[in-house]
């Protein structure tokens, strides 16, 4: 039987940096963004939970507001959640127990391995797909729906264009104008990835495809690491479906990649249409669970709803 341990708080400045990442090294479920390197750039403050010696984590990204703390995801952050060998629900109701009480609302999604047990209210079915790079080319192919193999080909009679490792602030700035609202809110971040990107780019490549006329139709950072890449940072332009510009460019990237034995993670999509697109290159779920919790005193509780999107996934 596994010796339930000890799970203590501990603040950011007390993490042992190589110690967590070692954790994470070796763990089970380890993905790029429970690295202390990104939850550092990507999180405006951090703590964490760890059991015993690092022998599994949990890190904890908040903001405070007035004298409200609480825990939210990152910029371009899908999952964190509980990090180490042999994570079963047990294990994760424990860690989700040891939260300080000080973290009044709390908006977390937990990876793919953390399975979470019922008694905890208010959790909320996602989606995300994956697509193994296993096999050759061809036989990944094969699986391409008619709707993809038709848009590679309109994108390819158009005379596009790919070109590899382009400058990350034309994807940027593609981002920016797709989404002129999460702009307003998350302008800030974009322009310090911009600057900081240097730490990201031993794990990243990018791809463009871009117009005859030289238009930028479609973009990603793509980033690799431990036998998984990630579909990361996205930017399309409103003409990218006229002329099959993604199925192209994400038809490239399988190119490359393909017999490498990653898993190429398409970071999900709640929306339907986004979600349909993905399995359309043969992709199946890696579904995950989000926790949707408020412990705000009254009247501040009745302030703060539910999001939407996550009503909709209650399964």
């Amino acid at each position: 039987m596994r010796d339930p341990g000890n799970i203590q708080y501990i603040t950011h400045k007390e993490i042992d940096k190589k110690k967590w990442d070692a954790c994470i090294d070796h763990a089970d479920n380890g993905l790029i963004y429970s690295y202390s390197f990104y939850l550092d750039h990507m999180a405006t403050h951090w703590d964490a939970l760890i059991l015993n010696d690092y022998e599994a984590v949990m890190p904890l990204p908040y903001k405070r507001k007035l004298y409200i703390y609480y825990l939210f995801q990152p910029f371009l952050t899908p999952v964190l959640g509980v990090f180490g060998k042999n994570i079963d629900e047990a294990l994760v109701s424990r860690f989700l127990a040891a939260i300080p009480e000080k973290f009044k609302l709390r908006d977390i999604s937990l990876n793919h391995f953390n399975k979470v047990n019922e008694k905890f209210m208010d959790q909320y079915r996602r989606r995300n797909y994956v697509l193994s790079l296993a096999s050759s080319y061809e036989t990944i192919r094969n699986n391409y729906s008619e709707n993809i193999n038709r848009n590679i080909s309109k994108a390819q009679q158009a005379g596009c264009i790919l070109k590899k490792n382009i400058d990350v602030r034309e994807i940027i700035d593609l981002c920016k104008r797709e989404w002129p609202k999460f702009t307003k809110i998350e302008n800030g971040t974009f322009e310090n990835l911009a600057a900081s990107f240097s730490i990201f780019r031993p794990y990243s490549t990018s791809y463009g495809i871009y117009h005859p006329e030289g238009k930028l139709l479609a973009s990603c950072v793509f980033l690799s690491h431990a036998g998984r890449s990630y579909y990361w940072l996205v930017g399309n332009d409103p003409k990218a479906k006229k002329f099959g510009a993604s199925p192209m460019l994400i038809d490239q990237f399988i190119q490359d990649y393909a017999g490498s034995g990653n898993l190429l993670d398409f970071e999900g999509s709640d929306k339907l249409s986004i979600a349909e697109f993905y399995q359309r290159f043969g992709a199946r779920p890696e579904p995950y669970t989000t926790l949707y919790q408020n412990f705000l005193p009254f009247p501040f509780n009745h302030l703060k709803k539910t999001p939407a999107d996550y009503r909709l996934l209650i399964s």
